[in-house]
């Protein structure tokens, strides 16, 4: 295993123990006898500790982050909870709840009013070479797991604020990711949430290397001149998101967002355009 790997996950499978734990519900009380003049009345159902959605998502966003060209893109959605644990493979996906759902493999470490603290394992598909004719000669960036913190607080009134900072694990050349983020929702209708925010986001100098960076041997095969980036700003960006509940197993989501490439990330030969837009939508029943 990795060096990189042990101080990372350790601490994230401590958690998961101690989430699953705090997760398993408390032993019913014994109640007392009924009275023989009254009828017993029947016990209430046990409340479920699982909860989840099955659906589809489609977007229409870049080939990749930089490029000059949009691809749609059709995926099926899932997401998953028990007690405190969650895995998803779609960022904000839906649950009965109204907080925040992280992709990957998460545990909630704490849970409160005004307060999240989140980590979660992450799977990270790179990008191929294949992508786009303008990766051509740039080789492809590996499979990855990430480990991320994030942390949520709620302000005054329909505001929120949040930060993340996620790392390699397996020290594949993904490097550190960090951002910060404003949100504000508001209830349309009853059943109808409307939500728009801005993120900032910054990486470390080895991210930035392997998704905006020319080294001497991809120069050579690609033909972009060399250029290697620092660490420093990546992106900034601004985004709405609607959903709208169809009945109690239904849910239809909807988004659209603009994104403005930063320093380095802006510079790199890679970048064909430094602003994009991204729209969404999906479908899922809930259970």
């Amino acid at each position: 295993m990795p060096a990189i790997l042990r101080p990372c996950l350790l601490p994230m499978l401590c958690c998961m123990v101690t989430a699953l734990q705090a997760a398993e519900p408390s032993a019913p009380s014994v109640p007392s006898p009924p009275s023989p003049l009254e009828p017993e009345a029947p016990a209430p159902p046990p409340a479920s500790t699982w909860e989840g959605a099955l659906g589809l998502t489609a977007s229409f966003r870049p080939e990749y982050s930089g490029a000059s060209k949009q691809i749609v893109k059709v995926s099926p959605a899932i997401f998953l909870r028990y007690g405190r644990l969650t895995i998803t493979n779609a960022s904000g996906f839906v649950t009965r709840r109204a907080d925040d759902v992280v992709r990957g493999l998460g545990v909630d470490l704490v849970s409160s009013p005004t307060l999240r603290l989140n980590m979660s394992l992450r799977y990270d598909r790179g990008r191929a070479e294949s992508t786009s004719t303008a990766l051509a000669g740039t080789g492809d960036i590996g499979t990855t797991v990430r480990v991320r913190t994030s942390a949520s607080w709620r302000l005054t009134g329909p505001w929120r604020l949040g930060a993340s900072w996620s790392v390699d694990a397996l020290g594949r050349g993904g490097g550190n990711l960090g951002d910060l983020s404003l949100g504000w929702e508001t209830a349309l209708a009853p059943r109808t949430t409307l939500s728009v925010g801005t993120a900032l986001s910054i990486a470390g100098d080895r991210y930035m290397q392997t998704y905006y960076g020319i080294s001497d041997e991809q120069a050579q095969r690609s033909g972009y001149p060399v250029f290697t980036p620092k660490a420093g700003l990546r992106d900034i960006a601004v985004f709405t998101n609607i959903r709208h509940d169809i009945g109690t197993e239904w849910t239809a989501l909807g988004s659209i967002g603009f994104s403005r490439l930063l320093g380095p990330a802006a510079a790199s030969p890679l970048t064909g355009r430094t602003d994009s837009f991204s729209l969404g939508a999906g479908i899922a029943r809930r259970f």
